[in-house]
């Protein structure tokens, strides 16, 4: 458990970041067409991002494991990843319509995420291993990057460009694909660990039934990607589609069901 100290830090960050977030999204919109004023969004969105990264490290410290074990932390972790991979986009493709629908949802996570315990809990035995590091990191990699590609997706449904060139089919095809890579590594990190913890690579809770169920919509989509009927707006509901049976399965079952998953 954490010092008031260093408990203390993390409350003004969640708050510092929020609120950058939401002037990221309001200077967006106005300066939408001036270039130069346009940058104070990015900037804004950057040092949202920083403050949710010291965030990060803080609680990381004080816990002695990397701070993803319930609603508060695991929400910040996917708004670190959405803002991370939109500010990497805009950086790369010039992506800035990307920054003010990355930053609403990163918002939306935020606000999410105050309505879970901030303390900074332990490990319990059957999760202190390495494999809990590298399950957790790349699912919720993975997540963020599926959330962006719908994000993407949503953009190029309402008929937004969103990067010069061929940017905006480049964006999704990186979201989907190192989004995929990243969650089978987690799908594989997943099983050894449950192997260790429980002696079984598999059992039939409904949190790890939907987890194969989303890798496997995923290798669908990756599956038919290129091919010329699912261009354009079909594979922008794909990610859309995606997204929605990710929160589903993140959130949706820790709200509804019993699960005996560490992370609701």
């Amino acid at each position: 458990m954490g010092t008031a100290a260093e408990t203390s830090y993390p409350a003004f960050l969640h708050t510092f970041s929020l609120a950058l977030y939401g002037i990221a999204i309001i200077t967006s919109l106005l300066f939408r067409r001036k270039g130069r004023l346009r940058q104070v969004a990015f900037w804004c969105a950057a040092a949202g991002f920083g403050g949710q990264l010291l965030q990060l490290v803080l609680r990381w410290r004080a816990s002695g494991h990397l701070p993803v074990t319930g609603l508060f932390e695991t929400q910040h972790f996917l708004a670190l990843w959405v803002t991370g991979s939109a500010l990497y986009f805009y950086l790369r493709y010039r992506a800035a319509p990307l920054l003010p629908s990355a930053s609403a949802l990163a918002v939306a996570a935020l606000i999410l995420a105050s309505r879970g315990p901030r303390a900074i809990v332990p490990l319990t035995p059957a999760i202190d291993t390495p494999l809990f590091l590298i399950h957790v990191a790349t699912s919720f990699a993975a997540y963020g990057l599926f959330g962006v590609a719908a994000l993407t997706g949503i953009l190029r449904l309402t008929g937004s460009k969103i990067a010069p060139g061929t940017g905006d089919r480049r964006i999704l095809d990186e979201c989907l694909y190192i989004g995929y890579i990243l969650f089978t590594w987690c799908m594989i990190a997943g099983s050894l660990w449950a192997y260790l913890a429980w002696g079984s690579y598999w059992t039939w809770k409904i949190k790890n039934l939907w987890s194969w169920i989303l890798w496997f919509y995923y290798s669908g989509v990756i599956h038919v990607r290129r091919r010329g009927g699912w261009q354009g707006w079909p594979v922008a509901l794909l990610a859309i589609a995606g997204f929605g049976l990710v929160l589903f399965t993140y959130l949706g079952l820790g709200l509804l069901f019993k699960t005996s998953h560490p992370l609701l």
